[in-house]
């Protein structure tokens, strides 16, 4: 019933997702993989909130996204980012909105099958010009290009459908503290048939 409402929405038609299998994201949000459009070029998931969150680290990614907001809110900040080879090292200034300048280690992140890779060899550097913070309610969609970083903040129950692009380069890039100042991934948790069935029924309350 689900597919049968998104069809509408893709009349090209779709496809079974590439990777069937839902999972429990390490940032703390349900992702279920609903389909593929039949040209290839748009890959379709279920986000579903589990707790407030707060992306641990400013990151982007490597594809392009377009989302919509079915549930609850959700924010993004999104960033100005100037990268750059050579040395890093954590610059001045703070949090919030703003002409703000500060100065990260810039890890570039490519996922391996069973685990996290991170790589800091190329000691790039990353300053941050201006943040701007956007509120999500539902009803609202948004997008964002591969190359924009962001943090995102969700709050529990918040759910999203999310439309990804093809990927543009094999890894995205994430701000840190230092190179030493590495994230720690949690493993990604299957998710139960019963779990995934539920989240699709409160997907399709969601859509009405």
């Amino acid at each position: 019933m689900l597919l049968a409402a998104l069809e509408q929405r893709f009349t090209d038609g779709l496809l079974p997702p590439l990777e069937p299998q839902a999972i429990i994201h390490p940032n703390g949000f349900v992702k279920l993989p609903l389909a593929r459009t039949a040209g290839g070029d748009a890959r379709l998931f279920l986000h579903v909130w589990q707790r407030d969150s707060v992306d641990a680290d400013a990151h982007d990614h490597r594809w392009a996204f377009a989302s919509a907001v079915l549930r609850g809110e959700l924010s993004h900040t999104s960033m100005d980012v100037t990268v750059t080879p050579g040395s890093t090292g954590r610059g001045g200034g703070g949090g919030g909105d703003g002409d703000l300048a500060d100065a990260f280690a810039v890890a570039r992140y490519q996922p391996q099958v069973g685990k996290h890779y991170f790589d800091v060899s190329r000691r790039e550097k990353a300053v941050v010009d201006r943040r701007r913070t956007h509120v999500f309610s539902a009803g609202r969609r948004y997008g964002m290009e591969a190359s924009a970083f962001h943090r995102a903040h969700a709050l529990a129950g918040a759910m999203t459908f999310v439309a990804r692009g093809l990927p543009q380069r094999p890894y995205a890039r994430v701000l840190l503290d230092d190179e030493t100042s590495m994230p720690v991934m949690k493993p990604w948790r299957r998710l139960g048939a019963v779990e995934r069935q539920q989240y699709l029924r409160d997907a399709l309350e969601a859509l009405g």
